[in-house]
């Protein structure tokens, strides 16, 4: 628990150097390491609670409801949505088939509009109460629902990783899938369809960051200058391969002076695409329309020397006082029972 106070000194630098709009949220499994956990007041509640303490502190946007957040029951987690925690998920159900917990958040961040879709990976054993719903069921209508409302639309889930693409296959307006699967380590952006597929690393070591550069035209694609230095660095490429060819004696031989044309012709094809993607077209312009969203990303270690966020510090003590006194308590002579004859 330590770590969040350096997570959140990191998450609020992040912000303050890059001056722009931004999004927090987590795709579950953030209370609980293990499901279920004994009834009663425990160490582990007493540190979940502390982390949703924390995470509201930190103003964190969303959060779906993965399967090991319900290792405490589903009270546990009513009660701080009750508070105004951010919890989503889109597959619990009560007895009645009516939604648990919110289904979908819309943000806006700065001039964007983002749809903030929840989903719950199987659980077992499931809390008393509640029924889980595929996926397929609930997330076509929801989908069809939300997508006008928003520019960018983002997954938050639990699911496995074959669910995660399959969903990226089926629904192109779907642009970022952030998982809290199986898997334990980061995962760099994958590209399906029209969406990303990310997670960062378990156990809060690393903090993800997805920087987007978003565009009218919702397509994930190259950034312009990213494109261009790829091209530029493949024309450099061709022109040491050519001139090196050009050097050797064999070039007389008619196989080797055809494999010399055909990489001169590579090198004006790219020469092309250079000069046309070096004429951009002014603002507003149907080219603009369909010039592709782009990404950078990271990973960012909580290392030891990190500054610790002083606010969030205080709760973190405050939470190790209470677990102390919890063990204290349970030790004390007064709590045990004394049996005579």
């Amino acid at each position: 628990m330590g770590g969040l106070s350096k997570k959140a000194f990191q998450i609020k630098n992040i912000a303050t150097e890059h001056h722009q709009p931004s999004l927090f949220v987590d795709s579950g499994n953030l209370l609980f390491k293990q499901s279920p956990i004994a009834d009663g007041q425990s160490q582990e509640q007493l540190t979940a609670a502390g982390i949703i303490k924390i995470y509201s502190t930190m103003k964190v946007d969303a959060v779906a409801v993965g399967p090991l957040d319900l290792a405490a029951g589903l009270a546990f987690l009513q009660a701080s949505q009750k508070q105004g925690f951010p919890w989503l998920s889109a597959n619990l159900l009560d007895q009645q088939g009516r939604p648990v917990f919110e289904l979908v958040r819309i943000k806006k961040i700065g001039r964007i509009k983002a749809g903030i879709i929840g989903l719950t990976g199987a659980v077992s054993p499931l809390p008393a109460g509640i029924t889980r719903d595929d996926w397929r069921t609930v997330l076509p209508a929801l989908i069809k629902k939300t997508t006008p409302q928003c520019d960018i639309l983002i997954l938050l889930s639990s699911l496995s990783p074959a669910e995660n693409q399959e969903i990226a296959q089926e629904f192109p307006t779907l642009h970022l899938i952030l998982t809290a699967g199986p898997g334990s380590g980061n995962m760099n952006p994958q590209h399906v369809n029209n969406t990303l597929i990310t997670q960062t690393g378990s156990q809060g070591k690393y903090q993800g960051i997805l920087h987007i550069n978003w565009e009218k035209s919702g397509k994930w694609g190259k950034a312009k200058e990213e494109e261009l230095t790829e091209l530029r660095n493949r024309l450099g490429a061709l022109d040491w391969q050519i001139q090196r060819m050009r050097q050797k004696q064999e070039q007389q031989q008619p196989g080797y002076l055809q494999k010399v044309e055909q990489i001169e012709q590579e090198r004006k094809d790219v020469a092309q695409q250079i000069t046309t993607l070096e004429q951009a077209q002014p603002p507003g312009s149907l080219e603009e329309k369909n010039t592709p969203c782009s990404f950078t990303f990271d990973f960012l270690a909580l290392k030891p020397s990190l500054p610790e966020a002083p606010e969030i510090k205080v709760l973190v003590t405050d939470i190790k006082q209470q677990i102390n006194t919890l063990h204290q308590n349970k030790t004390s002579p007064a709590s045990q029972t004394k049996i005579t004859e």
